[in-house]
């Protein structure tokens, strides 16, 4: 969480102040609402990886910066930037790094410890006496480590649906602009299917399904119309 932006990321990335502007100010007046200063809003060069827009809010304490990939700054309008940008603000805003944090490893926890508890009988169901910390175990432990993934996956990806859930209805009462969000959102379906079956998503979807999340927001726009 320290080490990320100062050590980690710029490994990958350069790391530019954005140039003033009108997505500048957009950027500062997000930044405020989070606490964090305005020289720790910066542009990255995310197109050497990916042609997506996206942004993100990493670091905790005077760590923390908000960067924009500079296919943000190039394809999306300003509004998009603005609840994009908004969205991730939510998740360190409302502390989800955190929840992750003390949610997961006691997650991890019970996973192992059922793991230990469970690989004796099933070793015996299948025939074999191989013990845990034997090399020869690994066919059961696989066995019961694909088993216990597939119950846990529908619980880890629920925790991280209800955060982005969460993070957009942060963006869609700080910033307002739901139009923005609901097409930043529908440019996703190029790489992610935007209308899966319920089990579809409560197994392989970390986020609402597009279909959903635009639909949350065009509703935010109908209870709370702009003032003309």
């Amino acid at each position: 969480l320290l080490a990320g932006p100062s050590l980690i990321e710029p490994l990958f990335n350069e790391y530019k102040p954005v140039p003033p502007g009108e997505v500048r100010t957009a950027l500062e007046q997000i930044a405020d609402d989070v606490g964090i200063p305005h020289d720790r809003i910066f542009m990255y060069d995310g197109s050497r990886q990916s042609d997506r827009f996206t942004a993100n809010v990493s670091g905790i304490g005077p760590a923390a910066r908000i960067a924009i990939s500079d296919v943000a700054l190039k394809e999306a309008s300003l509004a998009e930037v603005r609840a994009v940008t908004g969205h991730e603000a939510g998740h360190y805003k409302l502390g989800h790094v955190w929840r992750y944090v003390v949610i997961f490893p006691l997650l991890a926890m019970a996973f192992f410890y059922l793991l230990n508890r469970l690989f004796a009988p099933t070793a015996r169901a299948l025939g074999s006496d191989a013990r845990l910390d034997e090399p020869r175990g690994l066919p059961v432990f696989a066995v019961v480590g694909s088993v216990l993934g597939l119950l846990v996956t529908p619980l880890t990806n629920t925790l991280t649906r209800v955060g982005e859930t969460e993070s957009d209805q942060y963006s869609l009462k700080t910033v307002n602009e739901p139009d923005a969000l609901a097409t930043a959102l529908v440019k996703t379906a190029e790489y992610r299917y935007p209308r899966p079956s319920a089990l579809q998503e409560a197994l392989f979807y970390t986020h609402p399904s597009v279909e959903k999340r635009a639909l949350m927001a065009m509703e935010w726009k109908a209870a709370h119309p702009k003032a003309p």
